[in-house]
Parts: structure tokens; sequence; C-alpha cells
């Protein structure tokens, strides 16, 4: 990698979110003269300005001027902004236009492990999870990326920023299209599916997009993709990179990688220094979804030399993520299920083929286009109904019409009522589960908005909290 000299350089950030706030502090403290522009005004951003007080750097908002990106020396684009007139314009006239993962990445210690985790759908349990199985290893480990409030940039006066030191992170898209050298020890893809084409335009631009996770990775890097995933696969051919597959389907097995035991009781992988079997028992997160990313973050691990029951020690004590999957109260052997993350439909479908009890599904919101067809096929078997939610529960209930479901298909008000008529539903053993399938705008603030106004809802019909 190319380590760079920021001091006395004029660097431009596009971006004043999270990670554009990072990025500045970062630059600055590092000898650079910063400007840092976006494209809402100052008083839409007065909570970000804050954060920057007393740092010296130069805002430019409301707008862009194609003067200060022709004058910059480097300039770094936040994750959620897209390529714009004035970037393109910088890049033609030879300015390093650059992500703020390659930025971060090139100050990273030489011997520093860097594990890169992308996909639609998973990236960010995947990540959690091996952020822990890593944590348990004792060594300094960092984890973040995309993943919670820990942009990548915070990873170069981490601990784990050394020869010892173990580096997580979740990547998106976005944050791919600008990198020029950003080469994980392990990279991770684990699935593509219809996602973000308003930014991309194609599938085929979208996936190649996300298969750049390998493209500077050199022979004894670790590359793992799912077998399952044409879109995947179709994008491992040429790799110079070593290749690792995972496969959750019933029977399959792979000479390189991970599957699942005939009886679904273990996690098998298969190494160089043999096989090896991982007990599902271990996790308590659910869904067939989940054994894939278990899958994923086991194989990293134990392919950056982590032993095996350092693995199990981390996987018995990861916890899920907020919104994922996550078992959050019990009523007389009833359980509920915050999926609320589960915000398109091949997320939902995911998280209920191979679910491990019968379950009543909540689901609706704002729709997000496409079908729900890949949905009622995983929930076929194992569903008992569907109670539907928001703007987009008549295009839910014709699509389960189509579909013949065998089950009852109810609206509800709200939330609240929601629950209580998919827990009438249940009976000794099932779960309700909330995975919308949708967006939440209609009702809620966001996602975290809805499963929080889930939980309560919960706790309403008399069950016991297991996340307080």
């Amino acid at each position: 990698m190319t380590r760079m000299d920021l001091d006395g350089k004029t660097v431009v950030v596009v971006g004043l979110a999270q990670t554009g706030i990072a990025v500045a502090k970062f630059c600055v403290k590092r000898g650079a003269r910063v400007i840092v522009t976006d494209g809402k005004p100052a008083d839409k951003l007065a909570e970000q300005i804050a954060q920057l007080a007393g740092v010296p750097v130069r805002f430019e908002l409301g707008g862009h001027d194609l003067t200060t990106y022709l004058a910059a020396e480097l300039i770094v684009m936040s994750p959620g902004v897209p390529s714009l007139p004035e970037t393109r314009a910088a890049q033609a006239a030879g300015i390093p236009v650059i992500a703020e993962i390659e930025l971060a990445y090139r100050f990273l210690h030489p011997g520093a492990q860097l594990l890169a985790i992308t996909g639609t759908n998973g990236k960010s349990t995947t990540t959690a999870l091996t952020g822990k199985l890593c944590e348990a290893s004792g060594r300094p480990t960092f984890c973040g990326g995309n993943l919670g409030n820990m942009p990548m940039i915070d990873v170069v006066d981490h601990p784990a920023n050394s020869a010892d030191g173990l580096v997580v992170v979740e990547v998106a898209a976005f944050m791919l299209e600008n990198c020029t050298s950003f080469r994980p020890r392990v990279g991770v893809l684990t699935n593509v599916t219809e996602d973000h084409l308003d930014r991309f335009g194609t599938m085929e631009r979208y996936a190649e997009i996300k298969a750049r996770i390998w493209e500077w990775q050199c022979p004894g890097d670790l590359a793992i993709a799912n077998a399952a995933d044409s879109w995947v696969m179709d994008r491992t051919s040429g790799l110079t990179s070593d290749l690792y597959t995972f496969d959750s389907r019933p029977g399959a097995t792979t000479d390189r990688g991970a599957f699942v035991s005939s009886e679904r009781k273990h996690i098998v992988l298969r190494m160089p220094g043999g096989e090896e079997r991982f007990p599902v028992d271990d996790l308590v997160i659910v869904g067939n979804h989940n054994l894939e990313n278990a899958m994923c973050a086991y194989l990293g691990a134990r392919g950056i030399g982590l032993p095996a029951d350092v693995v199990r020690a981390g996987a018995r004590a990861y916890r899920p993520l907020p919104h994922r999957m996550e078992l959050v109260g019990d009523k007389d052997n009833i359980y509920f299920y915050d999926d609320s993350k589960g915000t398109n439909v091949a997320s939902v479908a995911a998280s209920v083929r191979g679910f491990p009890r019968p379950l009543v599904l909540i689901a609706g919101g704002v729709d997000k286009g496409g079908t729900y067809q890949p949905m009622l096929e995983a929930l076929d078997g194992v569903c008992k109904g569907i109670v539907l939610i928001g703007k987009a529960a008549p295009l839910i209930r014709e699509a389960a019409s189509a579909h013949h479901a065998s089950y009852p298909v109810i609206d509800a008000s709200d939330m609240h009522d929601a629950v209580r008529r998919a827990t009438e539903l249940c009976a000794d053993g099932d779960a309700v589960v909330l995975s919308p399938a949708c967006a939440s705008y209609d009702m809620f603030q966001n996602f975290g908005h809805r499963g929080r106004v889930f939980r309560e809802a919960v706790t309403a019909v008399g069950a016991k909290r297991l996340d307080e």
C-alpha cells in the first residue's frame, strides 16, 4: 500500500455525515488543510457542524464549488455521496478521489490482519460475529466500518493498528466505488440481490462493484464466496487470491470452504489443515441465513489462524445486533423476534428459510419494488399466518393470494394491533417475527424506531422481555 503524507496538503472531504466528520478530524490532525463540502445548507447540518467546533476546517455548504475541487490535492468521498460532476472533473484533472476506507487502509500497519465483509444482506451480522471471534483471541481488535458508529478511519489510532492487530470492517458498495488499492487479507461477499439500482443502474454494475472486495487481493489472501449465488460466483473467475466457498443448501459439500452437516447440527469447515466441525448450538442467532453468516465468520477467523477453540468461545459469546432476528420476548412459550432490519424481500426470505419453529410474520411498510414471491416461497411449511401493516399491505396480500398461501393473511391498524393479532395466531412453541420486507418511513422514523415500537408492543401483550 502507499502510505500518504497529508501534512500541508489541501484535502476536500465530501459529505458532512459521521464518516465525513471523522475524516476531517483525521486529516487535520495530520497537518492537512481541510475543506468540508456538502450539498445541504448549514441550517440542515447544525448538529454535524457542532461536532467540528474548534477543528480548523473550512465549510462549503449548500452546494459544490468546482474551483475548490480542482484546487484540491486529495478528495475523500463519504460513502453516501454519489459521483458528482465536480469529482469527475477533478479525476479528469488527475486529482485523486478516494473512499474513506481507502484512506484508512493506507495508514494500516503492515502486520495488521484486515477482514472485510460486503454483500447485500448479512454483512452486518457477519461483521459483528467475526469481530466477536477476533476479540475472543485476546488480540487487539477493531470492528467497525459501515457497521455502527466507528468508521474505518478510526482504526488508525486504535490499538488494533499494530503488528498483532485484527481489523474487521463492514464495507458497503458505495465505499468500494472509489478504492484503488484496498486489499483485505480476508474478503467476504455474502450475496448479491437487487438493491441500490438507483445508484448503480444495473445488477451487473452493482455486482461488479461488490466484487471489488477481491480486486486487489494477492495469492495467499482469502476470498470467501457464496456458492449458491450466481451473481457472486460469476465474479470469482480470474481471482488471484485463494477461493473458499460456503453453501447452506441441504446436501451441499465443498473441498475448500464450509457447509452444513446432513443432520444440520454442525457447520463443517474444510481447509488445508483438514475437516473441522462446529456445533450449531454454539450460536444464539437462528435461521438458515445466520448459518451462512457464521460460515463466513468461521472461515475468516480460521483463515487468519485463530484457533478452533477461540472460534467456539467467540461464537458462544456473540449476541445479535439490534433489530436483526433478535429474540426479544417470551410469553407462555411463544417467542418474539425483532428483525426490523429485514427491509427487502431477499433479506426476509433468508431469515425465515430454515427457521427452527413455526412462525407468524409481521410484514409491510413502504414497498421497494419487485416481487414478494421469494419471501412467500421461503415461508412455505413454516408460516402460520401473515399480519400486514403499512402501505404495502395490499401488494403483499395480493401476492400471498396468487401464491395460494394456506395460512391466514390479515390486516392490522398499527404495530401494537399487529403484535396482538399475531400472538393470537400462535400456539405453544411458535414465534412472532417482525421482518417487514419493506422500508419503514410510512409509519416510523427508520427501521430502528420500528423495532423499538415492536418491542413496546411485545411488552404490552404481557411477554417477558429478554433484551433488557
